[in-house]
């Protein structure tokens, strides 16, 4: 009830002109609590992690008065193929604030560290930001398979995994094309429904759900709904292929579900644009990049990754092909970085 009448609240604000988020409150809370917390922790430099923006205000202001150098980190774009972007649109006041907030971190940063080149490249671009740093999001290492639960998968069948949400994480992301892809493939070899098996672990909305019916009914297609983690990462674990599906606007995109992905070293299937994802499947060579929209060669594609063995087979599993995207090489890339900050 706290949560829905803090939505309520801010909504009304917003639609007045008054710019507030659900976490305005617990901003203010932060800077009462400031000099005990700067008292305990006393740092050297402040690293400030968007989303949500308030970790930026609170970064910035701790970062001007006590006179600590500041590392903007962005796991998503503020401004830049944002994930808040309705948000954005439906109200001039969010627009107005968050483009003040991120031309002052880009002001006062020592360094901006991004999720993905595109959007190291626009801070760079933009703002002529020196110290505009990639850090990816990776996958640990040390997570152990023989901890992860059974995923009982029917044998003789080809089983393809997608773990997480579609539209419901990005309005951009259309599993259409997905579906009249993998029925002209059932049109064109109907001996593949006795063995073609679509796994989906996650919630969908109400459009997905009637769009995948008809398979749901075939067979072809097993909804699981919403799992825990462990879960998830077995099913990627024991699948013939992953299945990455991404919106076409969003070029900076690399979600966690793609560094699970190569953790779980098993082919990719990728549709996707011209997006970092695509970037790193290709880099990697982890598997197959498909314009998420072109159903007739997401057919083809995979006809050919399902029929083709030498085809499947080189997509490339390699430790040593994947490193570069694990936890351990990200922290090493932030450790080079801190010692040469300075306040600026």
């Amino acid at each position: 009830m706290q949560w829905l009448f803090l939505r309520l609240a801010v909504e009304a604000l917003n639609r007045v002109g008054i710019y507030a988020s659900i976490y305005s409150f617990w901003k203010r809370a932060v800077l009462k609590r400031e000099k005990a917390i700067l008292a305990v922790a006393r740092p050297e430099a402040i690293i400030a992690t968007y989303p949500p923006v308030e970790t930026l205000e609170i970064g910035l202001h701790l970062s001007q008065k006590h006179r600590l150098p500041l590392i903007a980190d962005f796991r998503d774009g503020l401004l830049h193929e944002p994930i808040e972007s309705k948000r954005l649109r439906r109200f001039a006041c969010v627009r107005q604030a968050y483009a003040a907030i991120e031309a002052g971190i880009a002001a006062k940063a020592a360094a901006l560290v991004a999720v993905s080149e595109p959007l190291s490249r626009y801070f760079r671009d933009t703002y002529g930001h020196p110290r505009a740093e990639t850090a990816p999001n990776g996958f640990d290492p040390g997570e152990d398979a023989a901890t992860l639960p059974q995923a009982e998968l029917e044998p003789g069948c080809f089983h393809i995994v997608h773990t997480g949400r579609f539209a419901l994480s990005d309005a951009g992301c259309d599993i259409a094309p997905l579906i009249g892809g993998v029925r002209g493939l059932l049109a064109a070899r109907p001996e593949l429904a006795r063995t073609l098996r679509l796994h989906l672990l996650g919630e969908l909305s109400r459009r997905e759900e009637a769009l995948l019916a008809g398979l749901a009914q075939r067979g072809v297609v097993r909804l699981h709904g919403a799992v825990d983690r462990p879960r998830a990462l077995a099913f990627q674990r024991r699948a013939d292929l992953l299945l990455l599906v991404t919106s076409p606007n969003r070029g900076s995109v690399a979600t966690t579900k793609v560094f699970e992905y190569l953790q779980a070293r098993r082919p990719v299937l990728a549709l996707t644009g011209n997006t970092f994802a695509a970037e790193i499947v290709e880099k990697t060579r982890c598997g197959w990049v498909v314009p998420p929209q072109s159903e007739r060669q997401i057919a083809q594609v995979l006809e050919r990754i399902i029929l083709d063995p030498v085809f499947r087979h080189a997509a490339d599993m390699s430790p040593g092909a994947v490193e570069e995207y694990s936890f351990a090489h990200g922290f090493r890339r932030l450790a080079e970085l801190l010692p040469s900050i300075r306040l600026r």
